[in-house]
């Protein structure tokens, strides 16, 4: 887990949905679950999560849920004018809100502490030999 606190901002490619973020952060991480590489449209998806007070949103976003692997519902929310991915939310972890690094402006401070569904990786996409990886969602 990260203890760093990120202060950054961002918004969807069109600008309608801005997010700014100011607080510790929970986890970094890189997921390769098939959700997030549909989602993303690539191997992996690259994510903050935080708690929902440290987060700002302003625009109107729509939400997509689906089912997890566990049995959670994981809500992804986009802009609708764009289609841009700019948060989720899931019932396994309420109160926390996990945002595409993506979106940001600033994305230096990024770093994975985790790598879930390492079983998943196609072999081009490659991850720091040095984070630690899991076949699956690691225990909360």
């Amino acid at each position: 887990m990260s203890d760093n606190k990120i202060k950054a901002q961002g918004d969807c490619q069109c600008g309608a949905i801005k997010v700014s973020i100011d607080g510790p952060v929970a986890r970094m991480a890189q997921c390769h679950c098939r959700d997030c590489q549909r989602s993303s449209g690539t191997g992996h998806m690259s994510l903050i999560f935080l708690a929902e007070n440290s987060v700002t949103i302003s625009g109107e976003a729509t939400g997509y849920a689906s089912t997890t692997d566990s049995g959670n519902t994981n809500t992804r929310y986009f802009c609708p004018t764009c289609g841009s991915r700019v948060f989720a939310t899931n019932t396994l972890r309420p109160g926390v809100v996990a945002i595409p690094v993506g979106i940001f402006e600033d994305r230096s401070w990024f770093k994975p502490d985790v790598v879930v569904y390492s079983k998943n990786r196609d072999e081009w996409d490659i991850s720091d030999a040095s984070t630690p990886s899991f076949d699956m969602m690691p225990p909360a």
